[in-house]
């Protein structure tokens, strides 16, 4: 019995398999597939299952079509899937029967492209090639760090079915070349969602956007730490905004909710003008701007802010009713006219300043006088 057993495993082992690590079932070894593995029917499934029940490894490629008239399901070649937890080569699936089991998969060495149905690939942390996805539903990769250029292809039928319900997150994400939708990459680099409606988008360290049209999105977190050449931001019913950049070394254009958070944690300045609209705005780290400084919010936070080379501006997120709240603790040098609208204000510019819109005196904090519109006093 026990050398039946021993050639059993032997040949197991030489149709294609090489000795690597245990497993839990039984105590059978796992092993490395050395060539391709494609599976796309009937009959090539059975040929695989003498190997593929015993593989956690591709040196090749791995190709797997199910659905249609292949006469097989994801449910069929995921005892096969589910072991595998890296492939040297290319992995190509199409699925639109369901969702491919790839739970154990961390690492690809070439392309990785998704198609039918998005792949369960929670693990996977590394693609050396590119990803291209195109299927219905979210584009999550919550624990992929490096990519090559990340390309998705969504089903434009189904756009309409689940507007505003999409959700992309590649936040973990700390290399990739370039983020590209197929069909609304316009030529000046923007990221167009208009044709492609989701609810969220959150981007990793390693994903570079600086300009976004984005319709539907409620959500947006860019944490891109470097600094931009510049930000353009359309996103008319996002209620909450971070982004992570240190600066911008040109204009900035954002445009929210008017009861939206905007958040910038760690911008030091702004190299352009800046124009910027939402509920609640602070980047309290921010200490120039090296242009016009235009706000329509609620509630303005820019307590190291120190210079504005040009204009400064600030009302409520209705340009006719006064923000309620201004804090520009350290705003000293204006290069041109000012005017802050605002119920409480407190800013330091040396000189008296008024609330234009609003014909009651404001408190400004670092000086106790009433302040005038304009430059001078």
């Amino acid at each position: 019995m026990k050398k039946l057993l021993f050639t059993t495993l032997l040949a197991l082992i030489l149709t294609g398999c090489e000795k690597d690590s245990n497993a839990d079932s039984g105590g059978v070894t796992l092993g490395t597939f050395t060539g391709n593995l494609d599976i796309n029917s009937q009959s090539s499934l059975d040929a695989a299952i003498p190997d593929g029940t015993y593989i956690n490894a591709i040196g090749g490629n791995l190709v797997i079509s199910t659905g249609g008239s292949t006469g097989i399901t994801v449910g069929d070649v995921e005892y096969i899937s589910s072991q595998i937890n890296s492939v040297g080569g290319n992995v190509t699936i199409n699925t639109p029967d369901g969702s491919l089991d790839l739970s154990e998969l961390t690492s690809v060495g070439g392309n990785y492209s998704i198609q039918g149905s998005d792949a369960n690939d929670d693990k996977l942390l590394t693609v050396d090639g590119d990803i291209t996805l195109n299927y219905e539903g979210d584009y999550s990769m919550p624990n992929l760090t490096s990519v090559g250029n990340i390309l998705l292809t969504p089903v434009t039928s189904s756009a309409s079915k689940n507007a505003g319900v999409v959700k992309i997150s590649f936040v973990s994400v700390i290399v990739c070349t370039s983020f590209r939708i197929v069909g609304s990459l316009s030529p000046d680099g923007t990221l167009d969602f208009t044709s492609f409606p989701v609810s969220s988008i959150s981007f990793g360290a390693g994903i570079l956007v600086n300009s976004l049209i984005a319709p539907v999105a409620t959500f947006i977190q860019f944490l891109y730490p470097l600094p931009l050449p510049l930000l353009s931001i359309n996103a008319p019913n996002a209620t909450n905004l971070s982004i992570a950049t240190t600066a911008v070394n040109g204009p900035v254009a954002i445009t929210t909710d008017v009861s939206s958070t905007l958040d910038f944690p760690a911008l030091t300045t702004i190299g352009g003008n800046a124009s910027i609209t939402a509920g609640t705005f602070s980047a309290n780290k921010c200490t120039r701007v090296d242009g016009n400084l235009s706000i329509n919010s609620n509630d303005v936070s820019m307590t190291t802010l120190g210079t504005v080379v040009g204009n400064v501006n600030v009302t409520g997120t209705n340009s006719n009713t006064p923000s309620d709240s201004v804090n520009f603790a350290n705003l000293s040098n204006v290069g041109g006219s000012l005017s802050i609208d605002a119920l409480d204000v407190n800013q330091n510019t040396g000189q008296p300043h008024n609330s234009g819109g609003n014909s009651q005196p404001h408190n400004s904090g670092g000086n106790s006088q009433p302040h005038n519109s304009g430059g001078n006093g």
